[in-house]
């Protein structure tokens, strides 16, 4: 069955109230409050059946005082019905709900003309052209006006039938994502505990699912759904809908809750909007913020900071002292503190934002592509923000699409090269063949090195993220390869370009470490003789070990340590045991030197450690030794 939610906005005291009253018989001033005084305080509900389907209307206070509580009841209106007192005329709210229907984009579907009894006949033809002019300069301009006399009954079947034709339309919120439902009341029901009300946007919401209230994120189970007070197994958007929560007591639900199901969106104190100035604002002004069922107060960034001037369009965030709950394409409406009004207009476009650093004039670009509403742009704008890179989430966030649908607007364009991370296939190509030329550019200028570090790397304007998974693929490729601490390309050999004396003093490092037998090589200090010493530690003729206990490191000749094992095989030939203080004396060595030695012969499987004592094993060394 079709629905439509219509809010009824105007002015206090033009007849809202019984006008909804004369189309559905049910009133909607419950509070007494409300009925001492004569006046709407929060919005009223009632529905109407019609040869379309239901219309839910929204009676939304006309007074200047409950703003609040009209934008709240506006906010998830598919439509709105202007109320004009014929007697009165356009008055002050009039104006200002009708300005905030149209910042919340919500169309004016009718004006119903109230109270069109009391004037004189001429008198109210009169009336009724001045308000066909004056509403022609506004947003209503096309709604058609129904003049009404609620007592008699007069207009009242031609206003139905434009409404039952509001039925044939699309529901306003019907694509916006998963199933959201903005908290307008928060109550408990004897024997059933916590009960909630508003109007279902998005998706339908079943009984027996798992939703969260926002911006807590308490996770709560839907025990039961009604919808114009009859239980539903499911409740469809565009709906007044009561939920019953199991998992949350009343006390825990702020004004301006959310209720909604489990799809990764998540409350935060940073909002991007696309802002339109009614009157002048400026950078760092604090504002009220109303969107949803939420007011509250934040600080106003603008990008690029000064003032935005009345009539202007510009990009903002929201900072608010508080986590929010909002959905991109969501509208709100600024109001000042002081003095009280409607300075602006908003459209979220990030409602999980990072704040932004400095300028933030990096984000424009993506913030365009927000407000466009082009999933590829926005992609390509993100990744060229973040350097390359972007979470598919966010993307997905910003364009208002699902993960899934989001995978098939990119296509093959672009690769997932992490969880929830995506690059362009092109810039993926680029990037590899930046890091293959900053490595060979590092072997150009220093030929003897082996490797070049990865600071190298950071110079480049692509993310770690993006850097890394081009390694991996230019390693698997057999382009490049991992080299101690480093990176190198697989052409780049160091001993191409050795001179003759580099040779030779090559030579020269290796009979010096050779000779020293157990005494570990000392670090070189020369230049030269460092990149020569990386070079022996490259073939395998030089072997780091770790003293772990005292965190040392030592650098013994291969060949020391195959005459050490092949000494201690024939000191202790298998199967007998040996300790550490038998082995170090064997060697004539220390123990600073004989621990990590015989910890070594252990990982190489050339020995076999029981308890506190050792026994050698028949492998030859040289089927084991490598660096540790």
């Amino acid at each position: 069955m079709s629905s439509r939610c219509v809010v009824v906005i105007g002015h206090v005291d033009h007849g809202k109230t019984a006008l909804v009253r004369a189309l559905t018989g049910m009133e909607t001033d419950r509070l007494p409050e409300e009925r001492a005084r004569g006046l709407s305080i929060v919005p009223g509900f009632a529905h109407k059946q019609y040869a379309g389907g239901v219309i839910d209307f929204i009676d939304a206070p006309g007074h200047e005082d409950f703003v609040g509580a009209m934008v709240a009841g506006a906010s998830g209106a598919d439509a709105a019905l202007l109320v004009i007192a014929a007697p009165e005329g356009i008055a002050a709210q009039t104006l200002e709900h009708l300005q905030i229907a149209n910042l919340l984009g919500v169309e004016v579907v009718a004006v119903a003309v109230t109270k069109c009894d009391v004037p004189e006949p001429a008198t109210l033809e009169a009336t009724l052209r001045d308000l066909r002019a004056t509403l022609g300069q506004t947003a209503a301009k096309d709604a058609p006006l129904f003049a009404c006399a609620t007592l008699r009954g007069d207009g009242l079947a031609e206003l139905a039938a434009a409404l039952d034709a509001l039925l044939a339309r699309p529901a306003r919120f019907a694509a916006e994502g998963a199933a959201t439902l903005p908290i307008d009341r928060a109550f408990s029901v004897a024997g059933r505990g916590t009960v909630v009300t508003g109007t279902l946007l998005g998706g339908a919401m079943a009984v027996g699912q798992r939703a969260v209230v926002q911006p807590s994120g308490v996770s709560v189970i839907l025990r039961g759904v009604q919808s114009r007070g009859t239980a539903r197994e499911v409740a469809q958007p565009s709906a007044r809908v009561a939920a019953n929560l199991r998992g949350i007591p009343v006390a825990q639900i702020p004004r301006g809750a959310v209720l909604t199901l489990r799809d990764g969106r998540a409350a935060s104190t940073c909002v991007e909007v696309d802002i339109t100035a009614l009157a002048p604002l400026k950078h760092m002004e604090r504002v009220r913020i109303l969107f949803g069922t939420l007011s509250a107060i934040a600080t106003l960034r603008l990008l690029g900071g000064g003032t935005l001037g009345a009539g202007h369009r510009g990009f903002a965030q929201l900072r608010f002292d508080k986590p929010v709950f909002g959905f991109a394409g969501q509208r709100a409406v600024l109001r000042r503190l002081s003095p009280v009004g409607t300075v602006a207009g908003a459209v979220l476009l990030d409602p999980q934002a990072q704040a932004w650093t400095g300028s933030g004039k990096t984000r424009e670009a993506v913030l365009e592509a927000a407000r466009a509403g082009a999933p590829k742009n926005i992609a390509h704008a993100l990744c060229a923000e973040l350097r390359g890179t972007a979470p598919l989430s966010q993307i997905a966030r910003l364009a208002r699409q699902d993960t899934p649908e989001l995978r098939r607007i990119l296509g093959t364009t672009v690769q997932e090269i992490a969880a929830d991370l995506i690059a362009f296939t092109k810039d993926i190509d680029t990037s590899a063949r930046d890091i293959q030329h900053a490595l060979a550019q590092y072997h150009s200028d220093n030929p003897l090195h082996i490797d070049a570090p990865r600071a190298v790397l950071a110079r480049l304007r692509w993310s770690q993220a993006m850097i890394s998974h081009c390694i991996d693929a230019l390693i698997h490729a057999r382009l490049i390869r991992r080299s101690g601490s480093g990176l190198r390309l697989t052409a780049h050999d160091p001993r191409d370009h050795l001179a003759p004396a580099h040779a030779a003093r090559l030579q020269a490092l290796e009979r010096a470490a050779a000779d020293g037998g157990l005494q570990p090589v000392p670090p070189p200090t020369d230049p030269l003789d460092k990149d020569l010493t990386a070079l022996l530690h490259d073939d395998g003729v030089l072997m780091t070990l770790h003293n772990v206990a005292l965190d040392q490191t030592l650098v013994l000749h291969r060949d020391a340590l195959t005459r050490a094992a092949e000494i201690l095989r024939v000191a202790f030939p298998v199967p007998h045991l040996f300790t550490t203080s038998q082995a170090r004396s064997t060697l004539k060595t220390s123990r600073r030197i004989i621990v990590p030695v015989l910890e070594y012969f252990d990982r190489q499987g050339l020995t076999q450690r029981d308890a506190d004592a050792r026994q050698m094993t028949t492998l030859p060394v040289s089927d084991k030794a490598q660096n540790c």
